[in-house]
């Protein structure tokens, strides 16, 4: 069911709507976070370029805005865009975020494309987004596409988390753009008065 995200993207060729030209190097800056207290987010757009056989020198431009409340619930958009290395359209468009996992300064995420968004059925996607700070910002993602069945909503970590005998995800540096991660400080307890006896 887990493909390399540029193949199955690549194998399904879906054309639907999102971004309608590629995005400028003004809007992929990375945006700032707002999230609430209680809440961890991801937000960006980051461009990279696949080295992997058949996808070799394809471009993707993947942006996140995600937000996740104390509570566990996730919503969020997730959009992307896939070009041929000649600059070909492979495909565009949009996904709900429908998990988030943020850890220190990694985000794992899943989004699935509407039921009724495009041409592909059961399409889902997996992305972990590590924040370089300073450095260049890491993506790592992995699709499922076409299955009789949805597919998984809950969050997958494309690197730890595929099933047995799934491919080696593996990582691509962000050439243009970058990604925020925002992870939940929690606060410590707070030091109660002891009743008296």
């Amino acid at each position: 069911m887990f493909r390399s995200g540029l193949r199955a993207t690549t194998l399904t060729a879906v054309a639907v709507a999102g971004l309608l030209a590629a995005p400028t190097t003004a809007q992929a800056r990375p945006g700032t976070s707002n999230a609430a207290a209680g809440r961890s987010a991801v937000v960006g757009l980051g461009h990279f370029v696949y080295d992997e056989p058949n996808t070799e020198g394809h471009r993707i431009w993947f942006g996140v805005h995600a937000v996740s409340a104390s509570e566990g619930s996730a919503h969020g958009r997730f959009r992307y865009r896939h070009e041929r290395a000649d600059g070909t359209l492979v495909a565009q468009g949009w996904a709900d975020v429908t998990c988030l996992r943020v850890t220190g300064n990694v985000a794992v995420f899943t989004a699935i494309v509407p039921e009724a968004q495009g041409s592909v059925k059961n399409h889902g996607f997996y992305v972990k987004i590590i924040d370089g700070g300073r450095g260049p910002d890491q993506i790592v993602d992995a699709q499922a596409t076409n299955g009789s069945e949805p597919p998984p909503t809950g969050c997958i970590d494309p690197e730890t988390d595929l099933p047995p005998g799934s491919q080696v995800r593996p990582r691509y540096p962000i050439l243009v753009g970058g990604y925020a991660v925002h992870a939940v400080k929690v606060p410590p307890l707070e030091r109660r008065e002891r009743p008296q006896p």
